[in-house]
């Protein structure tokens, strides 16, 4: 018998989900889409190829949509889920048959916390692969090119050398123009440049074409030494462009984690390296804040409660946001901006469901 209700309030949330899901990456996907529309139309020789970019395009993208609508889908999949047994006296039979309302609810707070897994499994593995594929296609759209040709990357390598990438041809693996500047070993400023830079794998370094190094004293306007330069050895080679050129969200953990240790003083990679451990979480907290108000309510108010869950959600959502723009910023310490609003939500949730059978 328990197990029974159990696999029939499953059904009823997974049909749910199904709904959700389809309604929010739809809308996603529509704003989206009409958003882009003029750079589509504009470098496509026919409708044929057009709709074919198009499926293409949204394909790369629905991994990062799922992620990123994950938490408001399933918020609306458990209120979903709990008028649909509201509505023919489900969840009341359920619990005169000497059920706790908490215990009802286990299928699905299962199910979220399997999301809570895709999610994290999207993130790690499926988003980053899926987001070259997009860039790639977005540059191709964007500037009617076959070749993928990213304009401008500035980075600072483990020698705190700034260094300026222009015209990275990804496929080729070749930049235009390179320019780094910084100390020698002798502390004086000096400056590397030079064209159609080619990465050396095994010299560690990048192989120049007409190259130059310049090397001038603190307290002197022109350089005392010029020399030629094919070569200039750094770290950062064509993959560490690619990460720093990604969406933040598009990175998984691994890569957040040697972007925050490359550049330790910049506030928002080491945000983004909580985040991605707090985001998942925001997917059960959502819910745990939104089921008390649909259950606390009688059947016909039950809509009010769903207005109240959804706001309460949103003032959820906006905490973080601020908090996340204020550690960005640099305003709060990356560690409270981004746990400060889960363990907020989290108290509240507590609370609120504790409240359930009183």
């Amino acid at each position: 018998m328990i197990q029974r209700l159990d696999r029939y309030v499953a059904r009823v949330f997974l049909s749910s989900w199904v709904v959700s899901v389809v309604l929010f990456m739809g809308l996603f996907g529509v704003v989206n889409f009409f958003s882009n529309i003029g750079d589509l139309v504009e470098h496509v020789d026919s409708v044929g190829e057009g709709i074919g970019l198009i499926a293409r395009l949204y394909a790369y993208k629905s991994p990062s949509i799922f992620v990123q609508v994950a938490p408001f889908v399933m918020l609306m999949s458990a209120l979903f889920t709990l008028l649909r047994l509201q509505r023919h006296n489900e969840f009341m039979a359920m619990v005169l048959t000497g059920r706790r309302s908490a215990r009802i609810l286990v299928p699905i707070f299962v199910m979220t916390a399997l999301c809570m897994g895709i999610v994290v499994v999207a993130q790690e593995q499926i988003v980053p692969e899926f987001s070259m594929q997009r860039e790639q296609l977005e540059a191709r759209i964007d500037r009617g090119g076959e070749e993928w040709v990213i304009p401008r990357i500035t980075m600072k390598d483990a020698n705190d050398w700034v260094i300026n990438f222009r015209g990275f041809h990804v496929e080729a693996g070749r930049v235009e123009k390179l320019h780094a500047s910084g100390r020698d070993a002798l502390g004086r400023n000096a400056m590397t440049y030079g064209e159609n830079a080619v990465f050396d794998v095994a010299a560690g370094g990048w192989r120049l074409g007409d190259g130059r190094r310049e090397v001038r004293d603190a307290d002197s306007a022109k350089p005392s030494i010029v020399v030629e330069a094919s070569f200039f050895q750094t770290d950062i080679g064509p993959q560490d462009l690619l990460v720093d050129y990604r969406e933040p969200f598009d990175l998984n953990y691994a890569e957040v984690l040697d972007r925050s240790e490359r550049y330790p003083h910049s506030p928002s990679y080491r945000l983004l390296r909580h985040y991605h451990i707090t985001y998942p979480l925001s997917i059960m907290l959502l819910v745990v804040l939104g089921v008390p108000f649909v259950l606390k309510r009688r059947a016909r108010s039950n809509l009010l409660g769903v207005g109240l869950s959804i706001l309460l959600c949103l003032a959820y959502l906006i905490v973080d946001m601020v908090a996340r723009d204020m550690g960005n910023r640099g305003f709060l310490s990356p560690v409270i901006a981004a746990w400060f609003p889960v363990i907020l939500a989290g108290s509240l949730g507590v609370v609120l469901f504790d409240t359930v059978d009183a």
